[in-house]
């Protein structure tokens, strides 16, 4: 049986490129450096801890620490070289989460470093280890030499799969949503899918033929997955982040030269504003692509203003990259739209019944393409239509040139005495306010009305204080219907957000009180 081809280039990396740095940053800067063949043959001492332990092909392993540790990445490589499926957390999930995914995955082992921005994860570990039952509990980083943590060897007859076994349509990873509604979900993907993203998050981000990744995501998540293994697989030289800090992301591209990476919107906003306060650019920074929430024109305009081409990318967790653009694209184009299908996606945009829009309809997006997840845990169909079209949950618009634009959610619409009003639409609008650095609007109930728009934002330093009178103006200005204002305002120190920038919108008060 052939190896998986994700895993083959793996080893032609090592072969090839032995002395590719990856760097590991951690949140206080310090960076740890160590050459790519040197952390594959720690992920295989690791590896071959997990097979003592009777683990092996088709086994869950959930793996815990901060999100770009090197000891987090050695481990999501151990598991795969084996067999093992991974399930890496994303690191600001609480223990509590954690217990559930643990029960959900069916996780024979559960790996862990000793602490996450300052938080002991070691009680939790032990209340794990105390249940007697599944999961295997050891340590990794930090907790690797602990006795306390070491993977005890099983009494069962070990699982021994060769690596030859695993196929390139086995689970290699099972990613839960961080909590933007606060319910977890597994999505199955598969050696086949990760690879194919990881092979088009290189095509995108120029990074195929040379260049320097910085990677921001946690590996709970699929852009961290596709980043880590952009380098693994093409011998890119890597620069990871544990989390998300602008200062330190702006210190580490200008320290290793940086010229290429993926963002959430969140992540690309304030590192340009890192940029302005520092009253200079980053000039080896040549190409970024930002998905995974709403990216306005104004952040492509910004990101060209200091001479990076950024390009909006749209896709998910289930499909993660079905549209983008690529760094020569015109930048009214990359601008005004989310890109054309990339390297064998499709899209498709329906009806309430199914039937395909025309061009310039607005509809509900379906994905179909080589990258495309293998399904839920759960085992729930209801996302896919006939012919294995998964169906977004997303509205947009195809126009006659292929361009895909997102205009809402399905299930994100406010309808006001009859009226639908896209929370997108308006978010957008309201980060247009030069007085807005960030903007959330939520649905609240109304007894005339069924339903009214409640916006959450945070005013931009200097400015005073903004009221729901400026907000008529600007949309007036803005020639907006008046339906589509909204009709309530908070303003908050800051917007509640998962570790990708995403906005928690179940955090936020809907009550209906302004």
């Amino acid at each position: 049986m052939t190896e998986p081809e994700l895993l083959a280039r793996v080893r032609h990396s090592a072969r090839h490129s032995p002395g590719t740095p990856l760097h590991f940053v951690a949140d206080d800067g310090s960076a740890e450096s160590v050459r790519l063949a040197d952390f594959l043959a720690a992920a295989a001492a690791q590896a071959g801890r997990l097979r003592a332990a009777g683990l092996g092909r088709g086994d869950v392993v959930a793996i815990r620490g901060a999100g770009g540790a090197r000891s987090v990445a050695e481990a999501v490589v151990a598991a795969l070289t084996i067999g093992c499926v991974s399930v890496p957390l994303v690191s600001l999930l609480g223990d509590g989460d954690v217990d559930v995914i643990l029960g959900l995955s069916g996780a024979r082992a559960f790996l862990s470093d000793a602490a996450v921005r300052s938080r002991d994860l070691r009680p939790f570990l032990d209340v794990v280890a105390s249940r007697g039952t599944p999961p295997v509990v050891g340590g990794i980083g930090a907790l690797a030499a602990d006795p306390r943590y070491s993977l005890a060897a099983s009494t069962a007859p070990p699982a021994g799969v060769d690596r030859a076994e695993a196929t390139v349509q086995d689970t290699a990873f099972v990613l839960f949503s961080s909590g933007t509604t606060g319910v977890p979900k597994g999505v199955l993907h598969s050696h086949a899918s990760v690879l194919a993203e990881v092979l088009d998050f290189a095509d995108q981000l120029d990074l195929t033929d040379g260049g320097v990744m910085l990677q921001p995501f946690p590996l709970g998540h699929i852009g961290g997955l596709a980043g880590l293994f952009v380098s693994l697989c093409l011998g890119r030289e890597l620069v990871m982040l544990s989390s998300w800090d602008a200062a330190t992301a702006f210190d580490a591209i200008d320290r290793f030269g940086v010229t290429a990476t993926g963002s959430a919107p969140y992540f690309a906003q304030t590192l340009f504003e890192e940029c302005e306060r520092r009253g200079r650019g980053l000039p080896t920074l040549r190409t970024m692509e930002s998905g995974g929430g709403f990216v306005g024109r104004e952040l492509v305009l910004r990101a060209d203003a200091l001479g990076i081409s950024l390009s909006r990318g749209y896709g998910s967790t289930e499909h993660p990259t079905a549209c983008t653009h690529h760094s020569g694209d015109p930048l009214a184009v990359r601008a005004e739209s989310d890109g054309r299908p990339l390297n064998g996606s499709q899209v498709r945009i329906v009806d309430a019944s199914g039937a395909d829009c025309p061009a310039g309809a607005a509809g509900e997006v379906l994905l179909r393409g080589p990258e495309q997840f293998t399904g839920y845990l759960s085992g729930d169909t209801a996302s896919f239509a006939a012919g294995g079209w998964f169906r977004t949950g997303d509205l947009g618009r195809l126009d006659e040139s292929g361009y895909l634009t997102i205009t809402g959610r399905l299930q994100d619409i406010i309808i006001r005495g009859g009226e639908n009003i896209a929370v997108a639409e308006v978010e957008s609008i309201l980060m247009r306010h030069p007085a807005i650095e960030q903007a959330a609007v939520v649905a609240v109930p109304d007894a005339r009305f069924g339903e009214r728009a409640h916006a959450y934002v945070v005013r931009a330093a200097g400015v005073p204080p903004i009221g729901l009178d400026d907000l008529r103006r600007h949309f007036d200005e803005l020639k907006v219907a008046r339906f589509k204002v909204p009709e309530l305002l908070t303003e908050l120190p800051t917007l509640p957000r998962n570790s990708l920038g995403k906005v928690q919108k179940h955090l936020l008060r809907v009550d209906g009180s302004g």
